[in-house]
């Protein structure tokens, strides 16, 4: 009798581990099975993650840079001048009388001055040989925010074209030879009638332009001095330096660049701007090799979503634009798409200072591939909120950065942008 119960017990627990085996803890029906989660990669081309690009320009202006350029048929094409305006020349100096007590003296006589002009030794922009600097006296008012090659004054209302071309006439102050070899400056001696011209702002302006005169360059002006030299009333046989120090330096250029249709560009003084239009389908149908894997198509969620990057291919920019040091790309939402181009920009993808590209890969070996990450962006177009943001930025964390520019292979050519997305899925697949 006890053996009969127990060979019962012993059956009735076979089939109930027969029973475990034939169903599933994760399906009501028996019919499913789970899959391990698996990590895929997508790769997809501009079309079939994109449709548009658009190139927009007029960001920041060649005033904001710290450094200015000089250029004269720099690659047979540019030319730059350096407009530089000094502050009131100084009402009184400060100088000691014959028992040594300091005195401010009003009445005091400019004698002379000079110009010191300090240029960039570094980098790219560093001429091979000696060159030859000139500076001239503006006689025209301009505004440092709007001034261009033909333009003096570019403000609300008010439009004012230089009398000549590339801000002219000017009033010639002087010219010397620079040598890189021997020192980062120029000194441009003054007598006391040009002192004099360039404090009368009726006659000469408040300004002065300086200009490379060899051809083939293109180099940085760093910053310049007006230095004055006084003899004070109260001590006749002194001199006393002044100085009319720089409010507002800016540089303008001939020509100005135009962007190709469909290419993509970031930089330059003004700066540009590159908007990408994003169009991911929600479902995409994978490769057969991915297939195997996962079950296709495969809806994109941002739980799925690992990493997004987007893959640029650099281009050959044009010669007399190509930067000088290495440009950095950033890449940002564009929060309200239907302001463009001057819609406000969310936060960085990148972050600082953005990702450096060196200067060849826009000229000599140009063909270079630039990852930039954009997880954080595409996530959001799957978030399920409604409210899209389908536009993404590309451009210089500074604007402008510098008067080069950078340029990257666009839509419809061989290097044209492209998305990798790495996903993890662990979908269930039925059984027949």
């Amino acid at each position: 009798m006890k053996r009969a119960w127990l060979v019962a017990g012993l059956v009735s627990v076979s089939w109930g581990l027969l029973a475990c085996e034939e169903t599933t803890p994760t399906s009501g029906n028996g019919t499913l099975i789970p899959l391990t989660p698996q990590t895929v990669q997508l790769d997809l081309s501009f079309e079939e993650f994109a449709e548009a690009v658009t190139t927009y320009g007029g960001y920041g202006t060649p005033s904001e840079l710290l450094e200015a350029v000089l250029a004269q048929d720099y690659e047979g094409v540019l030319d730059a001048r350096v407009l530089v305006k000094y502050s009131e020349y100084p009402f009184a100096a400060s100088v000691r009388d014959s028992t040594g007590t300091t005195r401010a003296d009003s009445a005091f006589t400019f004698v002379g001055g000079r110009l010191v002009a300090r240029f960039d030794t570094t980098g790219g922009n560093r001429p091979d040989g000696t060159v030859t600097v000139s500076a001239g006296a503006l006689p025209q008012e301009f505004d440092p925010q709007t001034a261009s090659w033909l333009v003096a004054v570019d403000t609300l209302g008010d439009l004012r074209p230089w009398g000549e071309a590339g801000a002219g006439p000017a009033l010639a102050l002087g010219q010397t030879e620079w040598d890189p070899a021997t020192g980062d400056s120029i000194v441009l001696e003054l007598d006391s009638a040009t002192v004099a011209l360039l404090g009368d702002t009726l006659q000469a302006g408040p300004g002065v332009r300086y200009e490379v005169l060899t051809p083939g360059v293109r180099m940085n002006l760093l910053s310049s001095d007006l230095r004055l030299y006084a003899r004070p009333n109260i001590h006749l046989d002194t001199l006393v330096t002044l100085n009319a120090r720089p409010i507002a330096q800016t540089f303008i250029y001939d020509p100005s660049p135009e962007p190709e249709q469909g290419g993509i560009r970031v930089g330059g003084a003004p700066s540009w701007r590159t908007v990408l239009t994003f169009d991911i389908p929600a479902e995409l149908p994978g490769t057969p090799a991915v297939c195997q894997r996962v079950q296709c198509p495969i809806v994109i969620t941002p739980g799925r979503l690992n990493n997004a990057t987007l893959t640029l291919t650099t281009a050959q920019s044009e010669a007399a634009f190509q930067p000088s040091d290495s440009l950095f790309v950033d890449a940002r939402a564009v929060l309200a798409p239907e302001l463009l181009p001057k819609s406000p920009l969310g936060t960085s993808l990148v972050g600082t200072p953005g990702v450096p590209i060196g200067p060849d890969g826009f000229g000599e070996v140009a063909g270079q591939t630039v990852t930039i990450p954009v997880t954080t962006f595409v996530r959001a177009l799957f978030d399920g909120s409604g409210e899209k943001v389908p536009d993404l930025a590309l451009l210089t964390p500074l604007e402008p950065l510098s008067i080069g520019f950078g340029t990257f292979v666009g839509p419809g050519l061989p290097g044209a942008p492209r998305l990798r997305l790495i996903l993890t899925v662990a979908d269930t697949v039925e059984i027949s």
